[in-house]
């Protein structure tokens, strides 16, 4: 004897997973004042519905992540806040030197150095996170190398060099460059795989509500009326998709699955 599925029997609109989360609402919602009036079937099926539906919020919720554009964290923005300032600082420390009078051998070391360490001004600041430090890098290894740090001493700016060492360092750390980060972000957890299983828990407890229908018990078929009402009632457009839109503008989200063509698949009455 064959087995059939929820999947198989019932089908059910199509429809966004912030749609799906609003149905889901809507659905848990009118349950709740006759919830002791369900038959045990229904009772567990909804338990089902409205877990499912949990996990899909938090989906949708979880969604944002650093890497997606996501805010960066506190640490992060404090620590690029500071490297910009002893970058700024030391830019500024070499400026004043330039504007002694022609001739003072100070000014044109000053200049010297402003042009091996500053090409294209402070412009590098205003970078991404991970290409700022690169560009942050780069300069403090050109210093290193070309001994450039002694000459920027001899003008009496040790104490700058210093601040954007460490400075440096703790923007390499805070960004996870030169040290693990202190914890990996967690993958979001699955729309799609979240709509796929509030769509089966739907399916299966539109299956307990009709099923509990009975001819000749006219209170049946009000509180399945009354428990699917929201589905019924549920807009799905020539796209497949439900629930109204704002200018005729189709979400852009994950919808449910296309359902199979089965040949012995119930929809959901249009009169529910």
């Amino acid at each position: 004897m064959s087995k059939y599925t929820a999947s198989e029997v019932v089908q059910v609109p199509r429809f966004t997973a912030v749609g799906a989360m609003a149905l889901g609402e809507q659905l848990v919602t009118v349950a709740k004042p006759v919830k002791r009036q369900l038959a045990k079937g229904i009772a567990r099926a909804l338990v089902a519905l409205s877990s499912s539906h949990a996990a899909l919020a938090s989906a949708l919720r979880d969604q944002v992540s650093l890497s997606e554009g996501g805010e960066a964290s506190e640490d992060t923005v404090q620590c690029d806040r500071v490297l910009d300032g002893c970058w700024s600082g030391l830019h500024d420390f070499l400026t004043a030197f330039t504007k002694l009078p022609p001739g003072a051998p100070e000014a044109a070391e000053a200049s010297s150095l402003k042009a091996a360490i500053f090409t294209g001004g402070l412009k590098f600041l205003q970078l991404t996170y991970l290409l700022e430090w690169s560009e942050s890098e780069l300069r403090l290894q050109r210093i290193r190398k070309n001994g450039l740090d002694a000459r920027i001493e001899a003008l009496g700016g040790k104490r700058f060099l210093a601040a954007l060492e460490a400075a440096h360092a703790a923007y390499g750390k805070a960004l996870g460059v030169t040290a693990p980060a202190a914890a990996a972000a967690a993958a979001p957890p699955s729309v799609r795989e979240a709509l796929d299983a509030f769509t089966e828990a739907l399916r299966a407890y539109v299956i307990k509500v009709m099923g509990a229908v009975e001819p000749d018990e006219p209170e049946t078929q009000e509180l399945a009326d009354k428990l699917l009402a929201p589905l019924a009632g549920w807009s799905v457009g020539p796209t497949g998709r439900g629930a109204a839109r704002k200018s005729g503008k189709p979400e852009e989200e994950a919808t449910a699955p296309p359902l199979a063509d089965a040949p012995t698949a119930a929809p959901v009455p249009a009169d529910l």
